[in-house]
């Protein structure tokens, strides 16, 4: 099966987004049933396609960490804006909780 290729935004201080690089509208797919997020969107199969927040907090990680849809290997490309315009910052793969921790580590860094 091929990964899933996701694109992470970083507002610096401000907001943050992972959203599936083909997402054309979030809106279109029906919110997770776990609410830790503003935004989380998932397709009829429970994949994640989005989520969105104004901070990032562990306890929200560890809830992550213990469902499966977060384990899932993907590519992400990492793009930060500090207010100066949007940077790539990095690309990896690993799975959505790597994702999750990453911007943790750089959101108010």
């Amino acid at each position: 099966m091929l990964e899933r290729k996701f694109v992470i935004k970083i507002y610096k201080d401000y907001d943050w987004e992972i959203k599936l690089k083909t997402l054309s509208d979030y809106a279109l797919y029906p919110e997770f049933e776990v609410e830790i997020f503003s935004i989380s969107r998932q397709t009829l199969d429970r994949k994640i396609v989005y989520l969105f927040d104004a901070s990032i907090e562990q306890e929200n990680i560890d809830v992550c960490k213990e469902d499966s849809r977060f384990n899932e290997l993907c590519k992400f490309e990492a793009f930060i804006d500090d207010g100066a315009g949007e940077e790539l910052l990095s690309e990896f793969d690993g799975t959505i909780i790597d994702a999750l921790e990453y911007i943790q580590k750089n959101f108010a860094d």
